[in-house]
């Protein structure tokens, strides 16, 4: 209390006993402390005595300190710590140790008036439960947190015995399957503590997943994992969504929440963000349809004491106290050391204990997140309401960094979803029961590399090798599963068998993997053999019309006759049967006319440009990507090497380029145009040796919009083009998923992807990001070749589904070819309306002769539609996300704007 007179002695804890050391001190100057000496260490028989004056005083101590210097509160305990000060001793030393006890003796019974004074009613409340965020990965692989997991469990479980008020949460289903499997005796002394109320299993996921790149099926099964997992194990469903350390929370979270029965959203991360502060801690958050679930943004890392509840509840000495004191005046507090584990240690709970009602500080209490969030629920009728997506005004960068593991995300995506079609479509077929005990295997490791740092790409080296590792291990074990659902001993050369493995009918363009010339004697069909850049040659097949979810039969024969093409190149100009296009020196686009409506389509930066800048955030290397930094983009810094046309026929233009960008990195690429199609596809392959350097591709368009459309799951949403105010300023980098479109009422023009999730728009102006190049956490920053497509595709209306949602559902969704002979199919399921989307169709989870069909609406806009089977279907029912029947279908398939639905169908019959 006095400067220049510390307190000399120091408490550890060892061996169940209280070590005071004294006798005498030495002090160890490098850390300006104090350390056990090689003298006399006495073992105190009144622990809890010293150990209590030493608590006690802490709590004083800080109050003194954080409080208004003018308030009569701060006064009496300053007086209070003067009356300690003349009764304590501070040189144990000189005493002897009972003489120097009944000092800290006389010392408590001073401090206790100012410790017994209690708070008014008006007093904000601080609401406990011990906590350790664990992140998966992140400084450390998987194979750690194992570890990790099991030395903090046990540690709480220690603590949980000593402090019977005191009680533990843990968020990730996951983490505790790693105990199941690793430390049994662990799992049963966990079990024991959930069946008691004071170990919480609460999170409602999987893991702690990214939710910006994460595509809303794999959201959908980090909860149905999550959820099946702790009702399995401890009888327990989660009713909070804890998500404290995530990038970015998607308006697409509240509806998937709610078709769980979760009902409350926990956060911490917008208290992060580098621009604006986010107005509310305790609020309704409204997704995009509608769904409403209580949000609040907790503290958490802390320790319980007056100078942390103060900071963080009144926001003294702070920025981050509570903001809208009108609407609640209680916040969550998980205590305890984080990020790598550990959690609360006793000196925290000792501290707490002190805290329960003491004037100047915040009450506190122990209670459950769930019983916490109920309670507000009931007892704050008042609350604001914010509607669309927390977006956090920070690590921008991860939509990009680390390519390989966005882009095995989303190809791994793509093949589960692919490998649930077709066992749902052979057990139908053959009568039998539906199951995913092929592939349920790969879902567990998708599940677990969507973890928060994994998918972003912000962990070490090692964690992300294990990613990449596994994933495409995933990738190839599926292609085999693959093939040997649609293997067959009928076989025949020149016929094939495509499966449309989307819910609607389009005109495909089809790669069949053969070096012949094959056409089709009918004439219906264009074909053209064409080599790729990795010197791989295919035919392409155009024209043919695939039926939702189901098998069309082709029959091509082979040919010596010579394509025709109905494009026309000539001086750097290239006539297409959709549009003009001049191109400048570099080959990218300088002038595209919509031969449609002769508009003229660009307008500043040529069309498919790269652009760079040097990527040196302020912090964070591996996860931001700064506003100034975007303003250095230069494109003069890259420039063309080589140009070419390799391919020239009735199905498509082909020209490939070579170009170097940044400072010591590479691309070559195939830019497309299609007989059939308006689409304009770029077909690239990144050499990439640059570190701290951002690349974009850049597209100057005449389109005048003020609000760009982005997809992200289950729905879109519509993002300022401009940059009228500080909350637009910060959204200069946003999240997309397989499309962008930039839209006049009439006209516009959708920007396709297979990989990338990073993308800018200004005004008329789009950047889609292609590469980033931070090196911490992961020294070696993305250096390696990648291989990704992104295309424009310019359209006659407005954003519609069946001009935008559904060619980008074509452009990452391929079909699957296989060599048969005159295998064709009805289709599975369809509906009548091109905005109703069946994103899925899989096995139940508990095996039956029966199939999940989940459907959204994807354009915003209240839809009755009409639902075609072409199967024997002796029940349809509505259930909920975890596969619960909620109503019999009767016949209308009704969709609010972007509403998602889940149905079963039972087939429950013998194949004839």
């Amino acid at each position: 209390p006095i400067p220049g007179q510390p307190i000399h002695f120091v408490i550890k804890f060892y061996a169940g006993h209280y070590v005071i050391g004294c006798q005498p001190f030495e002090r160890n100057s490098n850390h300006n402390n104090f350390t056990f000496p090689c003298g006399e260490i006495w073992i105190c028989e009144k622990v809890q005595e010293v150990a209590d004056f030493l608590y006690d005083l802490k709590v004083l101590i800080q109050l003194a300190k954080t409080l208004d210097t003018n308030s009569f509160r701060r006064a009496d305990i300053m007086n209070t710590l003067f009356e300690v000060h003349k009764v304590l001793i501070y040189s144990p030393e000189e005493v002897t140790r009972e003489e120097w006890l009944l000092s800290l003796k006389a010392a408590r019974e001073k401090m206790l008036p100012a410790l017994i004074k209690k708070n008014g009613d008006s007093a904000p409340t601080a609401v406990l439960t011990g906590h350790s965020h664990m992140d998966t990965a992140w400084l450390w692989p998987v194979s750690e947190t194992i570890r990790k997991n099991a030395r903090t469990l046990s540690n709480q479980m220690n603590l949980m015995e000593q402090y019977p008020e005191y009680r533990y949460l843990q968020s990730s289903a996951l983490h505790s399957y790693m105990i199941e499997k690793n430390y049994p005796s662990i799992f049963e002394q966990m079990k024991k503590l959930i069946a008691e109320k004071r170990y919480e299993p609460n999170g409602g996921v999987w893991v702690e997943c990214d939710c910006n790149i994460a595509s809303g099926e794999s959201l959908v099964r980090q909860f149905l994992w999550g959820q099946r997992y702790t009702k399995e194990k401890f009888d327990y469903l989660a009713d909070c969504f804890w998500l404290p350390d995530t990038f970015g929370y998607s308006a697409a979270i509240p509806q998937i929440m709610k078709g769980f029965g979760i009902r409350y959203f926990l956060t911490t991360k917008l208290a992060w963000n580098d621009t604006n502060r986010f107005p509310y801690d305790t609020f309704i958050w409204e997704g995009i349809d509608k769904s409403q679930v209580l949000a609040h943004f907790f503290v958490m890392d802390t320790w319980v004491d007056p100078k942390s509840l103060l900071e963080r509840i009144n926001g003294i000495n702070y920025n981050n106290g509570l903001k809208c004191k009108q609407a609640c005046n209680e916040r969550l507090v998980a205590f305890g050391y984080g990020d790598g584990g550990g959690g609360p240690t006793f000196e925290m709970i000792e501290t707490a204990r002190r805290l329960s009602d003491l004037e100047g500080c915040p009450k506190t209490r122990y209670q459950s997140v769930s019983d916490f969030m109920q309670h507000i629920e009931e007892t704050y009728t008042n609350l604001p309401r914010y509607k669309g997506e927390l977006y956090l005004e920070l690590h921008r960068g991860t939509l990009t960094g680390k390519q390989q593991i966005k882009k095995n995300n989303r190809r791994s995506e793509i093949a589960l979803h692919n490998l649930e079609l077709l066992e749902t479509i052979q057990s139908v077929q053959e009568g039998k029961v539906a199951s995913d005990k092929n592939y349920r295997h790969l879902w567990e490791i998708l599940l677990k590399n969507q973890f928060h740092d994994i998918l972003p790409g912000t962990c070490i080296s090692l964690a992300h090798d294990c990613s990449i590792k596994e994933t495409n291990g995933l990738l190839e074990e599926a292609s085999e599963i693959e093939k040997r659902y649609l293997h067959s001993e009928i076989q025949e050369e020149e016929f094939y068998s495509v499966l449309n493995t989307l819910g609607f009918s389009y005109k495909a363009i089809v790669e069949i993997d053969t070096n012949k010339k094959l056409i089709d004697p009918k004439g219906i069909l264009k074909t053209q053999k064409i080599t790729d850049m990795e010197g791989n040659t295919v035919l392409k097949v155009s024209g043919l019309e695939l039926k939702p979810f189901a098998h069309t039969s082709i029959h091509l024969k082979e040919s010596t006759d010579t394509d025709s093409s109905p494009f026309h190149y000539e001086n750097n100009q290239l006539i297409t049967p959709f549009a003009k296009v001049t191109f400048n020196q570099d080959g990218h686009i300088a002038s595209f006319i919509d031969r449609r409506n002769g508009r003229e389509l660009c307008e500043g930066i040529p069309f498919g440009s790269f652009a760079s800048f040097e990527d040196v955030p302020a912090g964070w290397d591996g996860w931001d990507v700064d506003a100034d930094s975007m303003k250095r983009l230069q494109v003069e810094k890259n420039r063309l090497l080589s140009r070419e046309v390799v391919s020239d026929g009735e199905v498509e233009f082909r020209i490939r380029s070579h170009y170097k960008v940044c400072n010591h990195s590479t691309i070559i690429q195939d830019l497309i145009f299609y007989a059939d199609s308006p689409l304009v596809e770029y077909d690239t392959k990144l050499l990439w040796r640059d570190k701290h350097q951002f690349l974009k591709a850049m597209f100057g368009t005449s389109i005048c919009a003020q609000y760009a459309v982005h997809e992200i799951q289950f729905g879109n949403m519509k993002r300022p083009t401009t940059r009228n105010n500080s909350i637009e300023q910060a959204m200069f980098e946003v999240c997309c998923h397989k499309y962008m479109d930039l839209s006049e009422p009439s006209y516009g023009i959708a920007f396709l992807n297979d990989c990338k999730y990073g993308i800018s728009v200004e005004d008329g102006t789009v950047g889609i990001s292609l590469a980033k190049g931070g090196t911490r956490p992961d020294e070696r920053g993305d250096m390696g070749d990648y291989r990704f497509r992104y295309g424009i595709l310019p359209h006659m209306t407005g954003f519609q589904a069946q001009e935008v949602i559904l060619p980008a559902y074509q452009f990452n969704y391929k079909p699957i070819v296989t060599q048969h002979s005159k295998r064709s199919s009805e289709p599975l399921l369809s509906i009548n309306r091109g905005n109703l989307i069946i994103e899925t169709i899989k096995p139940c989870e508990d095996a039956q002769k029966a199939f999940i069909a989940r459907i959204y609406e994807a354009e915003g806009t209240y839809t009755k539609g009409e639902l075609q089977t072409g199967f024997a279907c002796s029940k349809i029912e509505y259930c909920d996300m975890m596969e619960n029947p909620l109503s019999d279908y009767d016949g209308e398939l009704i969709f609010q704007p972007f509403e998602i639905k889940n149905l079963k169908f039972t087939y429950d019959f013998n194949p004839t």
